[in-house]
């Protein structure tokens, strides 16, 4: 016989499923905006593939004049800033405006894992600290309480297996 459990439940103006690059920016665009945002990720680590996956940003050539916005442009020069910081980098690289600290192909802007997670951790921290949002690591979305088109409500579960029952008006896959 199963005993039924109550999962805990917790409310907010926007829930964003998945914690990657395109979560933290939905987290930070509402959260600028003086919205309250849980964000879930499924990993320890937010910023996906900057993070995890040891994957440069994939973009176009132009990205650093047309294309971006404010807040990615903010995003990647935090990173060159990151590497500004360090006492090894030359004096000719430190001062490039351009800097492309892993000097890859792929992308402007090829940076470690440890320092994209580092800026986006930064980027987001002064929401963390006001509570305007809440970051539930090593949690997934398990089921969608979902009325026509409208979702009411996404249960998630924790590494430990707790549950949550997460209420919004609004909510936003970027898993």
């Amino acid at each position: 016989m199963s005993v039924a459990h109550q999962a805990a439940e917790r409310a907010a103006d926007l829930v964003v499923i998945g914690g990657g690059a395109g979560g933290c920016a939905a987290a930070l665009a509402a959260c600028s905006r003086g919205l309250r945002v849980i964000m879930t990720e499924e990993t320890a680590w937010i910023g996906g593939q900057f993070t995890s996956q040891a994957v440069p940003p994939d973009e176009n050539r132009w990205i650093e004049s047309i294309g971006g916005s404010a807040s990615y442009l903010a995003l990647r020069a935090a990173v060159r800033d990151a590497y500004r910081g360090d006492p090894a980098l030359n004096a000719r690289a430190r001062t490039n405006a351009r800097l492309n600290p892993g000097n890859g192909w792929v992308s402007r802007v090829c940076a470690e894992p440890r320092v994209w997670l580092s800026v986006l951790e930064s980027t987001l921290a002064p929401y963390m600290a006001s509570g305007a949002l809440t970051i539930l690591r090593g949690t997934r979305a398990i089921a969608a309480d979902v009325d026509r088109d409208t979702v009411r409500a996404v249960r998630v579960r924790d590494d430990a297996g707790h549950e949550t029952v997460l209420r919004a008006p609004y909510f936003a896959d970027a898993t």
